[in-house]
């Protein structure tokens, strides 16, 4: 309130105070009651004009109650300025035309306070609130009246109904004002405990005005007269400057605990109420007693619906409480089981796992992981679908359960890979026995009919607690090193855990990021070794990759898988065949002669179905023809149907096509035919023992009888002894490559003829390839 605004309220209460003293010092009955009629005409008036300021400053929340706050106010001051037309006229009756309008008031007070309920209560509490709060104050209706009418009245039915109406009315917007704090969780403040004070003081000013005018014992001028005053001084002042706010920081118990008993209260009331009304049922009260009952039946039954309700919340709660219980164990078995085999999953085997390396811990035992992937899984999954794939992994699970002791643990880690726990084991003899065990398990037949047909076996890594890890985490990881191990010695096997494993492990990361990094300007080159006739003219050469970190060479047999697995390889292998062009268009700027050179291919690239298109594009680039380079490319990627288009792509764009490493997989004679090659690499592998193993000799044989049938040239690769050279000349074989001829060499270090000297030899010696 401002200052201006303080100086006329206060000049406001001073103009009253003095009627109020006027009217007490009045000379006779007539002034008196001029007097109290223009205290209370300044007082309501005042407290409707207090009223409409709060109204006017209302924020969008207060809105609602301040217009009821203030539709009450102005309808008092309505009421009065009737009643002073009815005194001057000197027709007092009752009721009379004021009454109405002064029930209006807290009609619309009551409705304030309601819409504040409605639009501060969520949806699910505001019947129930409802329901408490019109319970509650039917209760409390019911008992003011049965206390309230004055015994053997003889009263007329609207006198009656009038009567009743004041203090019902009155106390319902003075009860609603009380309720609202605990149903909307509000800070009560002085201003809102003003108003409530306001309110109340007008229904029982009115209640006992009321009886003293059927007694016909008003007095002008008393006192008492001053209590309408002081009630609308309160209220105006209140509803100037009361603000719902939500008290976010008080104690919320006892606000819960009022609406929890608030319906107990309700029907205590009630119930009190009718003992009241039967012991005074000797009394003619007639529609009285009809109106303290039906106020006694209605408190009763919105008690009774909201019990209901409460039954009805609680028979859900219940029910909810069922299901978040069985939600909560499908929920843990959902969150610790896989759903295919239902075995413990990664999770749950991880915390049983640490929990036996406490106990083994304290009692010194050991613990021993296994680590269990099938072999060709996705191989057969790709073949026969995943419903195949699946029961598979069922029948798995089952197999390895039936060989474990009670106290073993097996788990689904994810795709085809189980663990297996064990604990108290004695020995690794003892661990060694289990893992053979469970190899020789999974590789029996199978109950399927089409899965019987097929060869399913599997590979384990071991790790032991002490012995090679201290926690769980380390334990897994050394279990999977040890399964990279068995995998690489060639599968259906079961490995232990060894430090040299990890170092392995650790040793490829490391070449990985660093190979992420490389700059192949400055740490890739490109050696060439030639290839030589059976007359040791030079006839070929092959582009091999380098790679140097820190000054030290990095064997390609390590860099190359990590290159292919990473998907780096399609870039690197792009840049090895312009590199390869750029060193073929510098030897020929130098007058040299060039051969056909040899670039070798990955199946990474094959994938990629835009291969054909991008080497063209790089060849024309350089400068350089298809036809003068040979992509070899290993069996195993030619055999495979997904790399055909490819390779097919490839030939029709002039690139001549050589199967590297032949003899190392599983050739399709069919196939073999059909593919766009022009010749076979022996592998090395049965050139280095060919003088002494009379097998590799016929293996040799064998290959190049057939690429003879086929119409292919034969290039033997490691040729490294001049009796390993004399076997395959006798053989019939027309190329060589190895270090009986030249190692890998710099460009700079390779002797190519000048294409002069070559013309003059003749192109006999070179044959086409």
């Amino acid at each position: 309130m401002t200052v201006r605004g303080g100086s006329v309220f206060v000049g406001w209460v001073a103009v009253m105070a003095a009627l109020v003293v006027a009217a007490r010092l009045a000379p006779s009955a007539m002034w008196a009651s001029i007097f109290d009629n223009l205290q209370w005409t300044f007082a309501f008036g005042g407290s409707a004009w207090l009223a409409w300021r709060g109204l006017a400053g209302a924020r969008v929340i207060d809105r609602p109650l301040r217009i009821g706050l203030f539709a009450g106010a102005l309808m008092i001051f309505a009421g009065q300025l009737v009643w002073m037309v009815q005194v001057a006229s000197g027709w007092n009756p009752f009721p009379a035309p004021a009454d109405a309008v002064f029930l209006l008031a807290p009609v619309a007070w009551a409705a304030g306070w309601l819409a504040a309920l409605v639009r501060g209560l969520p949806r699910e509490r505001l019947l129930p609130s409802l329901l408490d709060i019109g319970g509650a104050m039917s209760a409390l209706m019911a008992a003011v009246l049965t206390l309230y009418f004055p015994s053997g009245a003889d009263l007329a039915f609207g006198s009656l109904i009038v009567l009743a109406l004041y203090p019902v009315l009155f106390l319902l917007a003075a009860g609603l004002a009380v309720l609202v704090v605990p149903a909307l969780q509000l800070r009560p403040d002085r201003f809102h405990l003003l108003v409530l004070v306001g309110t109340t003081t007008y229904g029982l000013s009115w209640m006992h005005w009321n009886l003293l005018a059927l007694e016909d014992a008003l007095v002008p001028g008393s006192l008492f007269n001053a209590a309408f005053t002081l009630s609308a001084v309160l209220f105006g002042l209140g509803a100037c400057r009361f603000r719902i706010e939500a008290d976010l920081r008080g104690d919320e118990c006892w606000r819960e605990r009022t609406m929890a008993y608030l319906p107990l209260a309700a029907m205590a009331l009630a119930l009190l109420s009718l003992v009241l009304l039967f012991l005074r049922s000797g009394d003619d009260a007639g529609v009285a007693q009809r109106v303290i009952f039906a106020c006694c039946l209605l408190a009763l039954t919105l008690t009774t619906v909201r019990q209901t309700l409460v039954v009805g919340v609680l028979e859900r709660l219940r029910n909810a409480e069922n299901a978040i219980l069985r939600n909560e164990a499908q929920m843990y078995r959902l969150a610790n089981f896989d759903t295919l085999t239902e075995l413990p999953n990664r999770r749950l085997f991880e915390d049983r796992l640490e929990h036996s390396l406490r106990e083994a811990a304290l009692s010194g035992g050991q613990v021993a992981v296994l680590l269990i992937d099938l072999d060709h899984f996705k191989q057969v999954n790709d073949t026969f679908g995943h419903r195949f794939g699946d029961r598979l992994l069922r029948e798995t699970a089952m197999r390895l359960q039936s060989c474990l002791r009670s106290d073993a643990t097996l788990a689904r880690m994810g795709g085809d890979e189980f663990m297996v726990m064990v604990e108290r084991m004695h020995s690794r003899t003892d661990v060694a026995a289990l893992a053979q065990a469970l190899l020789d398990r999974v590789d029996c037949p199978w109950a399927d009919a089409a899965m019987a047909q097929q060869i399913v076996g599997a590979s384990i890594g071991i790790s032991l607690y002490p012995d090679d890890a201290a926690n769980a985490v380390e334990l897994i990881r050394n279990a999977d090193s040890a399964l990279n191990e068995a995998k690489s010695a060639g599968r259906g096997t079961y490995r232990f855990y060894i430090e040299a494993y990890t170092e392995v492990t650790r040793r490829k990361l490391e070449l990985r990021n660093r190979l992420r990094l490389a700059r192949p300007d400055l740490e890739f080159h490109v050696d060439y070794q030639p290839q030589y006739d059976a007359l040791r003219n030079l006839v070929g050469l092959e582009a091999l990759l380098r790679w140097t970190v820190d000054g030290a060479p990095v064997p390609p047999d390590e860099f190359i898988p990590i290159a292919e697995e990473s998907g780096l390889i399609v870039a690197i292998g792009e840049w090895v065949l312009e590199t390869t062009c750029r060193q073929i268009l510098a030897w020929r700027a130098q007058g040299r002669w060039v051969p056909p050179v040899s670039v070798n291919v990955s199946a990474r690239q094959l994938i990629e179905a835009e291969i054909a298109q991008r080497y063209v594009q790089i060849v024309h680039a350089a400068g350089v023809a298809a036809a003068d380079l040979v992509l070899e490319v290993t069996e195993t990627q030619l055999l495979e149907d997904r790399m055909l288009p490819s390779v097919e792509a490839l030939s029709r764009a002039g690139f001549k096509l050589s199967m590297d490493d032949f003899g190392t997989g599983q050739s399709s004679l069919v196939k073999l035919k059909l593919l766009p090659i022009t010749e076979l690499k022996i592998d090395k592998a049965f050139v280095r023992d060919i003088a002494t193993d009379a097998g590799d000799r016929e293996i040799c044989a064998t290959i190049h009888a057939l690429a003879i049938t086929l119409g292919l040239e034969v290039v033997a690769e490691g040729v490294e002894t001049e009796d390993q050279f004399e076997l395959l000349v006798g053989m019939g074989c027309q190329r060589f490559q190895g270090w009986l001829f030249a190692p890998a060499m710099l460009p700079s270090a390779v002797s190519l003829p000048s294409e002069a000297a070559q013309l003059t030899a003749g192109s006999a010696t070179a044959p086409a390839r």
